[in-house]
């Protein structure tokens, strides 16, 4: 009986670890910054990585990182840039303002992702609030995702209010998507 326990227990334990090691769940348990969210196989998102978490997105497997909040932002990393390009990805900010998102800039920001091609991308911002939901939208605009899938990555994170419901609410309806963002 306790050799079946130990047998059942062992391959209990290979099959959490092969789950673990898989792709999304390495990403998963490997956490890149706070709020990280792997939105979908090539987008993932989160709050603001230290130095040390800049200087190995490229062994994480990034090619591409996208920075939205301004480089005055607390806690921002002035050579963030530097960094991430000295891994051998590539680097944009496309400073948002917390207090006026625009539709241009989820303008630049679409035209920017739909120029990577099938690069892995990391989009982040401070909190991952404004990083989760341009790639929410980015999704259900570009990608046809369904809203309501979508919009799960973002609320592992936040609950729009104010401003960004209605910014995000303006971008589905110049698209024709409907959703209603609660």
């Amino acid at each position: 009986m306790r050799q079946n326990r130990s047998i059942y227990s062992a391959v209990a334990l290979c099959a959490f670890l092969t789950t673990a090691l898989s792709s999304n769940g390495l990403a998963q348990l490997n956490t890149l910054a706070v709020n990280y969210v792997i939105a979908s196989e090539r987008l993932h998102t989160a709050g603001q990585p230290d130095m040390t978490q800049l200087s190995t997105v490229a062994d994480r497997g990034f090619e591409l990182v996208i920075n939205l909040a301004p480089p005055t932002s607390q806690n921002a990393i002035a050579t963030e840039g530097q960094l991430i390009t000295s891994t051998g990805a590539s680097y944009l900010n496309i400073p948002v303002d917390w207090e006026n998102p625009t539709y241009a800039d989820f303008e630049l920001f679409s035209g920017i992702l739909n120029q990577s091609g099938d690069r892995q991308v990391l989009v982040h911002c401070m909190l991952n609030f404004r990083a989760s939901m341009f790639t929410f939208l980015y999704r259900v605009v570009h990608e046809q995702v369904l809203a309501e899938e979508g919009f799960k990555a973002v609320t592992q994170v936040w609950e729009p209010e104010d401003h960004w419901v209605e910014f995000g609410q303006m971008v589905l309806d110049r698209h024709g998507i409907d959703f209603e963002l609660p």
